[in-house]
């Protein structure tokens, strides 16, 4: 018999009533910024068949194609938890709500002045506090810095009463810091879902200079994760629509290239191995001493990465290798299509089905990376999140949150990879590029290492390591596999350099591409 706590989630999680809850609001968040995302990709089409026939008829033949419907798919089960976890969501227009708070949060900075403390004293002998103007929700504080030129008492009143709830000594000239999660501190003394005021007394004969820096956030920061993942669903579809209105040809030789390959016994072998082990490495026994999910994060991105290279290689190897060597290149190339064309084409086809793997994967893992610290919980390990101990939806949430940049960066060296692997099969057969490919990416996780060893070398040994780390990609600034399994935080900064030199390496891998495919004989 199924017992009763058996969760809709699927893949056989035996939960209670109230980590199930915890769960389905983790996941059903992401599964609102998918819906989110699919309406305004739907507008984005009307725009476009409304603004132009033929435009909006290649957005719709996209949408039917190859690479979008797959995709589709994925993100139209996404909407359907959307709607089927809705109900288990104890907190839902609360959490929704939360968006209208984004625009005004932020961090605020005060300089004030409190006067020396005038006036009679009350029941308690105590002087009249200098109201401080500073009036905010306690859920939506998250950090308060306080520095003063003399010795203060900080004080937090309910908003409307005269009563004092908490009160700190603000020493002269030392910062009084405080974020949310610190123990015996601010927010812990009072009640959530209030408004606070803040005062200050001053019982020195001279007025003190205080500066507080407030940063505040919506009560359910994990909301924003909603407009996050809109944006990629959003991004996504665009630039496909991008490709296939403005490079027409070229997507054409792109979705026939997905096409080929997305039934292939290799590619739905590596997607559904790749989900698999995203399933079972929520109840493989790590031994890490209440670390586990640090490890599933990590084993679970390179597992990624290596099916999406193996795929990335094949596709290669069978879309552009075979096809020369059984002349269909040649049947192709007789229309009006360069060769340009032709390898940029097959360089974003191949893309595009990794971009498929990634989504059909992706969405697994990060079901499983919500769902690992409920295991590790039965398993004994301590869960705490921003001083709380225990699970919680915020937890689960976090834990799925910060493997995105994870999975950006593993995305962008595959990319890399692919390229590398479109190059060599101008040239190479099958087993070649898989070979060659391997040890290009085994070379460029060594690099760094390469440099550093020949630093006081011979003069030829540095030459040598010089030349290998300029033609190489540095593929170890993609896995930064410690940071995110962490859980802290990837610059966007960091993101965007990265982005930009899988743009730089890829257009260098393109257009070694094209000159060993220039004068390659088809005939």
């Amino acid at each position: 018999m199924i017992p009763n706590t058996f969760s809709l989630l699927g893949f056989f999680f035996y939960i209670d009533e109230i980590n199930r809850q915890h769960l389905a609001t983790a996941v059903w968040l992401f599964a609102v910024g998918v819906v989110l995302g699919l309406l305004v990709v739907g507008l984005i089409w009307a725009i476009m068949l409304a603004a132009s026939r033929t435009m909006g008829g290649r957005c719709t033949a996209a949408l039917q194609g190859p690479v979008l419907m797959p995709i589709s798919i994925v993100l139209g089960i996404w909407t359907i938890m959307a709607l089927a976890l809705w109900p288990m969501v104890p907190d839902s227009m609360q959490i929704l709500n939360s968006l209208k708070q984004i625009p005004s949060t932020g961090t605020n900075e005060y300089e004030l002045v409190v006067p020396i403390a005038a006036g009679e004293v009350d029941q308690t002998g105590q002087v009249p506090a200098f109201p401080l103007d500073i009036v905010v929700a306690t859920d939506q504080m998250r950090h308060m810095e306080v520095t003063s030129s003399g010795k203060i008492d900080l004080i937090a009143r309910i908003e409307g009463t005269d009563e004092d709830v908490v009160s700190f000594d603000i020493a002269g000239g030392e910062p009084f810091e405080w974020r949310r999660g610190d123990r015996g501190t601010l927010l812990r003394k009072i009640p959530s879902g209030e408004t606070v005021e803040f005062l200050a007394r001053n019982i020195t004969n001279s007025d003190i200079q205080v500066t507080v820096a407030l940063t505040t956030e919506p009560e359910h920061i994990e909301a924003e994760s909603i407009f996050l993942v809109a944006g990629l669903v959003i991004g996504l579809y665009s630039l496909y629509f991008l490709m296939a209105c403005a490079l027409p040809k070229m997507s054409a030789i792109a979705e026939a290239t997905v096409r080929s390959e997305l039934y292939q016994i290799l590619f739905l072998l590596c997607a559904v191995t790749g989900c698999l082990f995203m399933i079972a490495s929520i109840y493989i026994p790590y031994q890490t001493f209440g670390e586990d999910i640090k490890v599933l994060k990590h084993t679970c991105l390179q597992a990624m990465m290596v099916l999406g290279i193996v795929v990335a290689i094949w596709a290669a190897s069978r879309s552009i290798a075979e096809e020369i060597e059984g002349r269909t290149a040649l049947t192709l190339l007789s229309k009006p299509v360069s060769r340009r064309q032709f390898v940029l084409g097959k360089f974003a086809g191949i893309a595009w089905l990794v971009s498929v793997l990634f989504v059909i994967i992706s969405s697994v893992f990060v079901v499983a990376v919500a769902q690992k610290p409920i295991f590790d919980k039965r398993e004994g390990a301590v869960i705490e999140y921003e001083g709380e101990k225990g699970i919680t939806w915020q937890v689960l949430h976090h834990e799925a949150m910060s493997v995105a940049p994870g999975l950006l960066l593993v995305y962008m060296e595959t990319l890399v990879l692919a390229g590398v692997s479109v190059a060599i099969s101008t040239r190479l057969p099958m087993v070649a590029n898989f070979m060659l490919t391997f040890g290009i990416w085994a070379l460029g996780h060594l690099t760094p290492s390469i440099m550093q060893a020949s630093v006081e070398g011979f003069e030829p040994v540095q030459f040598v390591a010089s030349f290998v780390a300029t033609i190489l990609p540095v593929l170890k600034n993609f896995e930064i596999y410690g940071a995110i399994s962490a859980g802290r935080e990837i610059p966007l900064v960091y993101l965007g350099v990265t982005a930009l030199y899988t743009v730089l390496y890829g257009a260098l891998t393109m257009f070694l591409a094209l000159i060993l495919f220039e004068d390659r004989d088809l005939t």
